[in-house]
């Protein structure tokens, strides 16, 4: 009885706790995704007080509370990588390992099932605290600080800054001309650079030239009706019944008073198009002809050129020269602007790490004049990127604070935080970060736009709000390198590191957190943190690395996934790296890699079956392949792939018909008769951009011989000698074409390309063609904007009428046997510019005599 007793009580525990353990393994799907939903509610719930940021940092209560809420992401989303590295590597395996593995995988699905319980309860947790340390008074605080942070931007904006002569002088003679219409003149420039103090010098010494000067300026969140009464009360008298009057009456009543009148309207803070429309839309400005001028501040280069009638009315605001930081830094500190001898050289080298902009000049120049102490000013040279981000500092990162909460649209400020990455100073290419922002789903495939489409309109977005400045453009005019504001870097380097979006760790200072970080930029090298058994490696999901050019790492980097299962993006950049591991087939999540040190000579086969990698950029690299991996053909989901010369794709195996259905980008590949089968049979269908290495001419010729069956295919760049085909078989989608050391007879290029509708862009660089004679027929290339020539070996260039109507740029490089130019390029209406590089001796006598008004000319002998 004793021994039947004992089976009873035993089964008693037993059986309920395998029920649990069966229903933890059961429900492991399920609860997966239910979790992912509750992740998805904490980043809304977070989108939501995150502009509450600065109020809830005075609340210590608070404060802990959303670094609590914080540190659930990271954590709920490893959980769910678990999962879904566990399912992949299950999937994978034959049906007899499946079988071997299957309790390894039970188990694995039962700590799963665990650690969701276990999540799911904190969230509870925290949720029951939320109504007691979220409280409505703190809600009202926003608006009080939002006016409290204008006020200190105008204040900021409104000190002595130096270096506006210049710009003082061009912005009054756009204001003062001949001309009798309404005129506007916009003023554009970043936050910080200088904005409101040009305008307000300008105001004040130009308000006696005009019957009528009015000043507005535009807060963060504003309404028409508020704009409307201060342009009044700067014009006359208000009364009550005015007051009463609703936005319309008011546009009606400032309109009727201006008409007849000579006037000057200041609006400092145009934001927004909207905005302009609106007051366009109203005709609240007369535009009669009594020579009236509006002139307007903004961060946004599309409100003025929608607002200004062309781009001569346009003034783009320079940061400050050398000269003027120092000065102005000296003015501020020293208050009759005498610096102390000993202080001197340090005080021009902060004056230079501002970056030439007078709000981080002003920021800095308080703490500078608290202690004047040789030590104090080395330290904080050696820290201006932490004293400008503190919070007791002056306004500086208020202000961009709020500037980005209210101005910046929501859909580009994590793309924004996002260049935080980089080190200061990068020149960043805009490619790379647009695949980037792909792969971390900051931008997506929306509608019948593609996600990288949509990611170029973000930059250049970003561009227009003067948030980011061109060091470098495309051939067709857009960003191919740029750079990001210092103040701005340094203003998202915090902001990620509070909000847990992203860590930054340089050689000096790794940037400290409550939050485990799931994005990690790292600018030394890379083995430092590798060699290291840091806690947070196994969560990481973004490794960037950016190479310190003093750092020297002989040994390399040897890359070991099984550390970091949950990599999505891996950019190693330059860094040096000797050998990629095998087990890198448990990257499953894996979407962007970019591996680019010639020391890489080889890479495991396995690489090239990840089943989400969308880019994979190894160009750089000595790494060999003859053929690709077969394997590649099961990377569905790859975007982007950018190889090292003479790469061939696989052969085509008959039994798989599988087609890299999202492939935007193949460069660069050596053709062979297997690589126009591929195109023949329609492997490619969204390939947008193409580059060939020719190694035989032949297979070269069969593979452009298809080029038809790529509908999509905008850009093709031709390597080495070529062979065109004798019927056109160019898409016509084509917009780009560049052929570099092709040796093509001329006559056959031209009967190619002249007639690509959509063709804007043909550069022919480093003997891509020859022949005595480079004809184009009449009306040919009717939408080429940008014409590059490179030592192509041609005597005469003739031209028929009609041909290059739509041409913009013209650049001739060093074609030593150009005889002349074509006498038709002078009647092109849309010629802006016109540069030549080294001419022939013919050539230099005809460009010495030659006189066209329309365009800019540049001669280089």
């Amino acid at each position: 009885m004793e021994s039947i007793h004992l089976v009873t009580e035993l089964l008693h525990f037993v059986i309920p706790y395998l029920k649990n353990q069966v229903q933890l393994i059961k429900g492991a799907p399920e609860q997966v995704r239910s979790l992912h939903s509750e992740l998805q509610f904490i980043e809304k719930s977070l989108k939501q007080y995150e502009s509450y940021d600065r109020i809830f940092m005075e609340d210590n209560t608070v404060q802990e509370w959303l670094i609590q809420i914080r540190s659930l992401v990271p954590e709920t989303k490893g959980i769910f990588n678990t999962y879904k590295t566990a399912k992949h590597v299950q999937n994978q395996r034959t049906w007899p390992n499946r079988w071997l593995n299957a309790v390894p995988h039970v188990l694995e699905l039962r700590d799963i099932g665990k650690r969701v319980k276990k999540m799911k309860k904190k969230i509870e947790e925290i949720n029951s605290c939320k109504n007691q340390y979220f409280l409505e008074s703190q809600v009202a605080k926003p608006k009080r600080n939002s006016e409290w942070l204008e006020r200190q931007r105008r204040e900021v904006e409104e000190e002595n800054v130096e270096g506006f002569e210049v710009a003082i002088q061009q912005v009054t003679s756009m204001l003062l001309t001949k001309a009798l219409t309404r005129e506007v003149v916009s003023i554009v420039g970043t936050t910080g650079s200088g904005k409101t103090t040009l305008a307000k010098k300008i105001h004040r010494t130009m308000s006696k030239q005009f019957e009528h000067p009015a000043w507005a300026f535009v807060p963060s969140i504003y309404s028409m009706r508020g704009l409307l009464l201060d342009i009044l009360k700067d014009l006359m008298p208000i009364g009550e019944e005015t007051l009463k009057l609703d936005d319309v009456r008011l546009a009606q009543k400032l309109r009727n008073f201006l008409q007849g009148k000579k006037y000057l309207v200041v609006i400092d803070g145009v934001e927004e198009t909207q905005l302009w429309e609106t007051l366009r839309k109203e005709k609240v400005f007369p535009n009669e002809n009594h020579g009236s001028r509006l002139l307007l501040t903004t961060r946004s280069t599309r409100v003025a050129s929608l607002a200004s009638s062309s781009r001569d009315h346009v003034h783009k605001l320079d940061l400050l020269d050398e000269t003027s930081r120092w000065t102005l830094l000296k003015k501020l500190v020293f208050k009759d602007g005498r610096c102390y001898p000993e202080l001197e050289h340090l005080g021009k080298q902060i004056a230079t790490k501002c970056d030439g902009l007078p709000l981080a000049i002003v920021s800095l120049a308080s703490l500078l004049d608290r202690d004047k102490r040789y030590g104090q000013w080395v330290d904080i040279i050696s820290n201006v990127s932490w004293y400008l981000n503190q919070q007791d500092s002056p306004p500086c990162f208020g202000i961009l604070d709020l500037t980005y909460h209210t101005t910046i649209p929501e859909h580009l400020r994590k793309c924004l935080l996002y260049l935080g990455a980089y080190p200061s100073g990068s020149e960043i290419l805009a490619r790379q970060v647009i695949n980037l922002w792909v792969a971390e789903e900051l931008v997506k495939d929306e509608g019948g736009s593609k996600a990288e489409e949509i990611a170029w309109r973000y930059l250049e977005d970003l561009f227009s709000l003067s948030l980011i400045e061109v060091v470098r453009k495309r051939s067709d005019g857009g960003i191919r390198k740029f750079r990001i504001h210092e103040i701005w870097r340094m203003f998202c380097v915090l902001k990620s590191e509070r909000t847990g979006f992203l860590q930054v760790h340089t050689k000096f200072v790794s940037h400290s957190s409550n939050n485990t970080p799931w994005r990690l930029s790292i600018h030394h090298e890379l083995r430092c943190i590798l060699s290291n058994n840091q806690d947070y490696l196994p969560d990481i999901c973004t490794l960037l690395c950016f190479h310190d050019r003093d750092s020297h790492d002989s040994k390399g980097s040897k890359l070991d996934f099984d550390r970091s299962p949950f990599l999505t993006v891996l950019d190693v950049g330059s860094t040096r790296v000797s050998k990629v591991d095998e087990n890198i087939k448990r990257s499953c999540l894996l979407k962007y890699l970019k591996l680019n040190h010639p020391s890489l000579n080889r890479l495991p086969r396995t690489l090239f079956s990840l089943p989400n990698l969308q880019t994979l950029d190894i160009k750089n690299t000595c790494v060999m392949f003859p053929y690709l991996p077969s394997g590649i053909w099961g990377m569905q989901n790859l975007r982007h792939l950018l190889l090292p010369p003479y790469t061939m794709l696989p052969k085509r195996s008959d039994q798989s018909r599988k087609c890299l259905w999202h492939l935007q980008t193949l460069s660069t590949i050596t053709p062979d008769g297997n690589t126009a089968a591929l195109i023949f049979h329609s492997r490619f269908p969204s390939l947008i951009k193409l580059s060939l290495n020719s190694q035989e001419m032949e297979n070269t010729k069969r593979c452009l011989e298809r080029l038809y069956k790529l509908g999509c295919l905008q850009k093709l760049k031709i390597i080495n000698r070529a062979v065109f085909p004798v019927p056109r078989t160019f898409p016509t989608s084509l917009v780009k074409v560049s052929l570099v050391k092709t040796d093509l007879a001329a006559d056959d290029v031209m009967r190619m390309l002249e007639y690509l509708d959509h063709l804007q862009v043909l550069k022919l660089l480093k003997r891509s063609i020859r022949g005595p004679e480079l004809e184009m027929k009449p009306n040919s290339f009717p939408q080429l904007r940008f014409l590059f020539m490179e030592e192509i070996l041609v005597k005469t260039w003739r031209m028929g009428d009609g041909a290059m109507g739509s041409l913009e740029e013209l650049t001739i490089t060093r074609c030593h046997e150009l005889e002349s130019l074509p006498k038709q390029l002078r009647h092109l209406h849309n010629i802006r510019h016109v540069k030549v590089n080294s001419p022939s001796h013919c050539l230099r006598r005809e460009l010495e005599q030659l006189n066209v008004q329309q365009c800019e000319v540049q001669i280089h002998f």
